[in-house]
């Protein structure tokens, strides 16, 4: 039997969890707004290799070295805050939901792929040339070869598996909100266009990837980004 001293504990209670709840919104709904700006700058920012021949290339990327890690640094920073973002966005939605905890497990998986993408290409070829940049003709050679099977072939098609799954979780987060009304109904329509189209532009390119579909890739994915991260300061704010 509850006494009288339990049950005025029990609002104050519930009370916190609810300030709580509200606060990890905010928190989340921030965090995807400044990863989702932030992510974008770090792609306009970064610096491309240069150069005719195998030793101009090399030198070029020894040179940039710095610079190309640290982008990829924020980058990766940028994924695992994302994560956490929609970890939170997930829970507001309710895990027991389906689409959500596909969603959520896709986002992950292309996430953890993402971050394998950003070592690929901002440490392991900038490493790879480095090694090899005062070797002999032969040894820049094979580094040539080394950082096209790291640059064109692995980073390329992990990349577009990233990039699909994380389409998958953003139209399985919309079928989610679709569901819901007022702006939760608008955000999951933006995420059925915005999640889906990188997805369909990345299938048809296939390996024919070009610069057009990386940046329309990019660009779709900020547009959904910005548009979850409202919906989580526009609920936080209605709470």
């Amino acid at each position: 039997m509850t006494t009288y001293a339990e049950s005025l504990q029990h609002p104050a209670r519930h009370h916190a969890v609810a300030i709580q709840a509200h606060g990890d919104a905010r928190l989340a709904g921030l965090a995807i707004l400044a990863s989702a700006i932030v992510s974008t700058a770090t792609v306009a920012l970064d610096r491309g290799a240069s150069g005719k021949t195998t030793q101009e290339i090399l030198q070029s990327m020894v040179q940039i070295q710095s610079w190309h890690q640290n982008v990829h640094v924020v980058a990766m920073a940028c994924i695992c805050v994302l994560l956490y973002g929609y970890t939170v966005l997930s829970q507001r939605l309710d895990l027991r939901r389906t689409p959500v905890l596909i969603g959520l497990m896709t986002y992950a998986l292309g996430s953890v792929l993402m971050l394998s993408a950003t070592i690929l290409d901002g440490f392991i070829s900038t490493g790879i040339a480095a090694d090899f940049v005062n070797g002999t003709p032969e040894a820049a050679q094979a580094a040539r070869w080394m950082i096209h099977v790291v640059e064109s072939i692995a980073l390329t098609d992990i990349a577009r598996v990233a990039w699909v799954l994380q389409s998958v979780a953003a139209i399985a987060w919309s079928v989610a909100l679709l569901r819901d009304p007022g702006t939760r109904r608008v955000v999951g329509c933006i995420g059925l266009v915005a999640g889906g189209l990188p997805a369909a532009m990345v299938v048809a390119a296939g390996a024919q990837m070009d610069l057009g579909i990386v940046v329309g890739t990019l660009l779709l994915q900020a547009v959904w980004n910005l548009a979850a991260g409202v919906l989580m300061l526009r609920e936080r704010a209605s709470a």
